[in-house]
């Protein structure tokens, strides 16, 4: 009898090794993990504009792109964000109350916890030369924007999916 072409699909999925179960298999599907003009970089994809705007239209533009202004989780991408942007300055996804004795939080809501200096005394957090910076947000500069690659999405999607189960 015939076998169903959803099977046939199913079946390569997997990697099948002589005297072992089924196992999936452990390459991630090909192709690129970021849209064209987006940079890659552990798990996640970068916009480096090419234009300026304020703070607030930058987070826009992100937005309109499925991204957010940029966060910065680790050393290591802080070095190649610095690394990668050039000289420009680019707005980052940090801001906070105009008071300076506010906190600093990230634009998609998580904390921020103080693992790097932020210098200045504005309300919107830049990456110049040296590190972070801070501005008046109406202040037009380039922006970086941050999401998710598309690897990393798919793994996300599928842990979520399986929780509901």
């Amino acid at each position: 009898p015939a076998v169903p072409t959803t099977v046939c699909f199913i079946i390569r999925q997997y990697l099948v090794h002589p005297g072992s179960a089924v196992v999936p298999s452990p390459n991630p599907p090909s192709g690129p993990w970021c849209p064209d003009g987006w940079v890659g970089y552990r798990g996640k994809c970068y916009y480096f504009s090419k234009a300026k705007e304020n703070w607030n239209n930058s987070q826009s533009n992100c937005s309109a792109l499925g991204a957010s202004l940029a966060v910065i989780d680790s050393e290591q991408e802080m070095t190649f964000l610095l690394r990668y942007k050039g000289k420009l300055d680019h707005w980052l996804g940090l801001w906070r109350k105009q008071d300076q004795d506010q906190p600093w939080k990230w634009a998609n809501g998580t904390e921020f916890n103080n693992q790097f200096e932020v210098r200045g005394g504005g309300a919107c957090a830049y990456l110049n030369d040296v590190g972070v910076s801070s501005s008046s947000c109406e202040t037009e500069k380039n922006w970086i924007c941050a999401k998710p690659d598309q690897y990393g999405k798919r793994k996300e999607n599928s842990v979520e999916g399986m929780d509901k189960q």
